[in-house]
């Protein structure tokens, strides 16, 4: 077959065509190929950058707070501009970042990772306004960065809180009070903060992302709470300081080896006067000193005591000594001023002069020997007279000389006492020497305290003492907030168990004595669901100058509307009183927005009590249980040790889950089942 010219050329241009037609899509592909290795690794480069950058301002921001724990500001400051040079630095990447959300896997995370960097600024933004705060207080208190690098060479020696000039010491008091406002913006803002860090958990599916952002979110939380107490402590501090205007503070002994409802017996009392920061002077004495008094001065009206106080303690009348009734103890604080006026008042004036006096209260303070036995423990020992104290023998020794040490001394009764307010003095002196930098762990100790309940505080204006009940510092029934007058209601709807003790004539017997709390939910005989508390006592001591058979009025308190069923191991008296251990009969009243059971018990030295509140149900009780959430909240009584607590709660239907949960072994059945240590208030929830 023969072709002719133009054939052949035809057929060569066709084929160039096809191979031009096949060449085109490959370069095509190797040039998009090129694209996406450029930009994958643009791409991987950015995101390495961003998370160093991430990572060096976590690294400078935990810089920052280290030394601001120590008071170097300065320091403090530089680090924070490291933080957010870091972050800006990261957020270079962000609009290349942003081109890539659309990608699988990793389009998420790198959205985050924004947010994340802006949630970062806003940290170190706000930590910055922390950091000026405390360089101005350190320049008006004198000292400077220049000054801790000096004591960290061992070239100055440090400088106390007494060692500041009245006139440093009020600038210093009225700069943390107009800082107040600030601290709660603050703590505001990184509360939005923290919100959006749990947004982006709940977004994240990847497990590194997910482990930074969770670390991020408890170092926050951990920086957001300091700041909270910081706003409440520069609420409350300059108040309690006479910042401006002297202000006198009752301040009260509570000795909880003789365990009473708001803390312990008030052995001591005594009357601070505080200015500009400034101890003007703290006079204490005997509170026997004052009753007695009072007791022997014509037209003094002697209110009754409670009944128990009556029958019990053989105390007719109600005295200052015996005013802390209540276990909510702002209550008691009121109860306890009203009696020191109302008994003050009825005194000459030259007997006024003999005790520690005061016409005006503006605050009480109030601690127990285990408060004052953790401040020995910091601060040392002491030696007064001759005699050492410290925080393991301080109870006993001065329990002893003010019981029998001080006739061997030849010391006078009406000053047997004498001997608390110089320890108080010898301590308070103590602390204002020690080194500002040190600080930090006094009021980490004051906090334990208050969450303890060794350390209650209350002040006579309602808007403080709305700040210290925020705090958590007062000592009150937290469940329940207050109402009209006195009385309070209980607003959360849950159910609730206190058990408050009064020793009445059993000595310093307390620290014998060992108690178990045992709250249960169980049928009746009938079906019913009832409630039974037991409160066993094991007394641990032996007859001696301090310990005695344990007699305690013993009150259950239980939400609004439980009826009492039937008491067991109640007593009329003691068995010097009742040889034959007949049973006592309960008393009920309503306290506090809570249905109150009461009753007497007396257990002997070596042997073991136990009384048995039986009740029905409060119907709050039983519709939270069939609405399927129960809240079990149990408050701790101010001044008692570490009871052990143990639940049974039997609900009749299946536990679904619960907090704090319960042992694995004890999972898939209708009983709620926890043994806890009572060390401060809790709560229980738990889903049915």
């Amino acid at each position: 077959m023969s072709h002719t010219p133009s054939f052949l050329e035809h057929a060569s241009k066709a084929s160039h065509k096809a191979h031009r037609r096949n060449v085109l899509p490959r370069r095509i592909l190797f040039w998009l190929l090129v694209a996406v290795v450029v930009y994958g690794a643009a791409l991987a480069f950015s995101v390495i950058q961003v998370v160093a950058e991430t990572n060096q301002a976590m690294t400078s921001l935990k810089e920052a707070k280290a030394e601001g724990t120590l008071l170097r500001f300065e320091s403090a400051n530089r680090a924070l501009a490291d933080a957010q040079g870091s972050f800006a630095e990261a957020r270079r990447f962000s609009p290349f970042l942003k081109t890539a959300v659309f990608l699988p896997l990793i389009g998420s995370t790198i959205a985050q990772s924004d947010e994340l960097i802006t949630a970062g600024q806003d940290v170190v933004t706000s930590l910055q306004s922390v950091s000026d705060i405390g360089k101005s207080v350190l320049q008006l208190s004198g000292l400077s960065e220049a000054y801790f690098e000096e004591v960290k060479r061992g070239t100055r020696p440090r400088v106390s809180f007494s060692d500041l000039t009245p006139e440093a010491k009020h600038l210093v008091l009225a700069r943390l009070s107009a800082s107040s406002n600030q601290f709660s913006l603050l703590s505001s803002r990184l509360a939005l903060v923290q919100d959006e860090l749990e947004e982006l958990l709940h977004k994240s599916s990847v497990d590194a992302s997910v482990e930074f952002i969770s670390v991020a979110k408890e170092d926050l939380s951990e920086t957001q709470k300091m700041l909270e107490r910081a706003s409440l402590f520069t609420d409350l501090v300059p108040v309690f300081a006479g910042v401006g205007k002297t202000a006198h503070h009752l301040v009260l002994f509570l000795n909880n080896t003789e365990l009473r409802p708001a803390g312990g017996f008030v052995g001591n009392y005594g009357i601070a006067t505080v200015t500009n920061g400034s101890l003007d002077s703290l006079k204490t004495a005997d509170v026997y000193a004052l009753d007695r008094l009072a007791e022997a001065q014509k037209g003094f009206v002697k209110e009754p005591a409670p009944f128990a106080l009556q029958k019990y303690n053989a105390t007719p009348y109600w005295y200052f000594r015996d005013a802390n009734w209540s276990p909510d103890f702002s209550v008691s604080a009121q109860k306890l001023i009203a009696k020191y006026k109302e008994e003050t008042g009825v005194l000459p004036a030259a007997l006024r002069g003999t005790i520690p006096y005061t016409d005006t209260v503006d605050g009480v303070i109030a601690f127990t020997p285990t408060f004052a036995a953790r401040i020995l423990n910091m601060v040392g020992p002491v030696t007064i007279g001759g005699q050492t104290f410290t925080a393991q023998n301080m109870a006993d020794k001065l329990e002893y000389q003010v019981e029998y040490g001080y006739a061997a001394q030849g010391i006078p009764e009406a000053q047997r006492k004498e001997v608390i307010g110089q320890l108080v003095d010898a301590v308070v002196k103590k602390l204002s020497d020690m080194p500002l930098s040190e600080w930090g762990s006094v009021l980490a100790l004051m906090e334990d305290a208050f969450t303890t309940k060794q350390l209650f505080v209350y002040h006579t204006k309602p808007d403080v003492e709305k700040v210290i009940v925020r705090a958590g510092w007062s000592g009150n029934v937290g469940r329940a907030e207050k109402a009209e007058g006195a009385e309070r209601a209980n607003k959360t709807g849950a159910d609730v168990q206190m058990v408050v003790d009064a020793n009445l004539a059993g000595l310093k017997s307390d620290p014998a004595v060992l108690r178990t709390i045992t709250y249960e939910i169980a049928k009746d005989t009938n079906g019913n669901r009832i409630g039974r508390t037991s409160i066993t006592y094991r007394h641990k001591g032996k007859f001696d100058w301090k310990t005695t058979r344990y007699r305690t009025y013993t009150r259950l308190y239980v939400p609004l509307g439980s009826e009492l069923i039937r008491v067991t191991g109640s007593l009329k008296n003691d068995r010097t009183q009742n040889p034959n251990l007949e049973s006592g009969a309960p008393d009920i009243s309503s306290e506090l927005g809570m249905s109150v059971f009461g009753a007497f018990i007396a257990i002997e030295p070596g042997q073991t009590g136990t009384l048995t509140f039986e009740y029905k149900l409060a119907d709050s009780v039983r519709a939270m249980i069939a609405r399927g959430t129960y809240i079990l909240d149990v408050l701790k009584q101010g001044g008692a040790g570490n009871h052990a607590l143990t639940l049974d709660l039997d609900f009749g239907k299946n536990v679904l889950r619960a907090t704090p949960g319960e042992e694995k072994n004890e999972w898939g059945d209708a009983r709620y089942r926890m043994k806890e240590v009572l060390d401060q208030d809790k709560q229980f929830v738990v889903g049915l």
